[in-house]
């Protein structure tokens, strides 16, 4: 990962990179970290979202049949996000004994210590300065690596223009569905630890959070 002098987001993980932080994840697995900071970590990598909309993600805002996210009130506003079928694999294993998709300690408020179990988690690989919203701009990385238009990644991410989201905001055309589906399918081999069909090269980009 690199921050270039002019302060403009050059954030990327190389596949050695996402592979471990697979293996870092695998670890707190079976290490006794709280599943809820684990799944959510995988969750945030998969779908390029903000780290408070997972943390805050309702049930109500998942649509698995649509495979996508209806935030009603992200930092866009209304926003819909869509996910790969690796994402939505996860999403389905879930227990639904909570209103919120990460439940904390009362089921009726969300995980809150996510930024804790990321420090525990990330901070035993060779991902220094690595955060949260390094993920978003990671996956925003790969999309672009993949052949994707900044309008789509810009939609993939909820904060296209104006037109772009209100065109996808009821109904997600299957292009745009086809490419959550191949950004998140990339990044779950690269996490896995699996050969990738693609290079992973440095992205300089200038999206906004």
């Amino acid at each position: 990962m690199k921050r270039p002098a002019d302060n403009r987001r050059e954030i990327r993980l190389t596949a050695a990179q996402y592979r471990a932080l697979g293996s870092a994840l695998a670890a707190a697995d079976v290490g006794g970290e709280n599943p809820s900071a684990v799944l959510a970590i995988r969750l945030l990598a998969l779908t390029g979202c903000r780290r408070g909309e997972i943390e805050r993600l309702k049930w109500d805002e998942v649509d698995l049949p649509g495979r996508c996210l209806r935030f009603s009130d992200s930092k866009e506003g209304k926003s819909v996000r869509p996910f790969g079928d690796d994402a939505a694999k996860l999403l389905a294993k879930l227990p639904r004994d909570s209103r919120y998709v990460f439940p904390g300690n009362a089921p009726d408020k969300p995980f809150v210590g996510l930024p804790k179990a990321w420090s525990r988690i990330v901070g035993k690989t060779n991902l220094p300065g690595l955060t949260p919203h390094g993920l978003r701009h990671a996956f925003a990385s790969v999309a672009a690596d993949l052949g994707y238009s900044e309008p789509i990644i810009a939609a993939l991410l909820g904060h296209g223009t104006h037109n772009i989201t209100g065109r996808y905001l009821h109904h997600l055309d299957s292009a745009l569905l086809a490419a959550a589906d191949k950004v998140a399918s990339q990044i779950a081999v690269m996490i896995a630890g699996q050969r990738t069909s693609a290079k992973i090269v440095p992205l300089r980009t200038s999206v906004s959070a």
